[in-house]
């Protein structure tokens, strides 16, 4: 006797997308009610920060110029490129923000710098080094290097 094994369900007439498992009781929170919403224990708030322009660096091409996006988001990714215009545009205006997600990277490739509770962003961002370039797809790389910056 051979026996067969669906994955449909056992009720004719209901669709898989009908199918749930059984509920008790009343949900813990309401989506998008924020008053019963229950936030992670483990959960913060990232701290605010009042970035800055540093004055002085004139090698490179302004956060906004299309190289940036071009040949920085490979290597860095489009979220810490966002930050970095988020950081930019706070600056010039003189806003705080929360930490960007992506600081570390932005410190670490020379993006950014702190200066005691500041985060100093550099008013050009540079080119990439030969390192950096290495990184890049090839056909990006043959646009790099033959000075295409936008």
């Amino acid at each position: 006797m051979a026996m067969t094994f669906s994955n449909s369900p056992q009720t004719p007439g209901v669709g898989l997308h009908q199918v749930r498992p059984p509920c008790t009781g009343v949900p813990k929170s309401i989506p998008g009610v924020a008053d019963t919403a229950m936030v992670r224990p483990t959960a913060r708030r990232r701290t605010s920060i009042a970035p800055r322009i540093e004055t002085g660096t004139s090698e490179g091409v302004a956060a906004t110029h299309a190289y940036v996006r071009r040949y920085w988001i490979p290597i860095i990714g489009p979220g810490a490129v966002a930050d970095l215009l988020r950081l930019t545009a706070a600056a010039q205006s003189g806003r705080s923000l929360p930490e960007p997600i992506h600081l570390s990277s932005l410190l670490r490739l020379g993006l950014a710098r702190r200066d005691r509770d500041t985060v100093v962003v550099p008013s050009t961002v540079r080119p990439l080094d030969r390192t950096l370039v290495r990184r890049l797809p090839p056909s990006l790389r043959r646009t790099h290097a033959a000075g295409v910056t936008g």
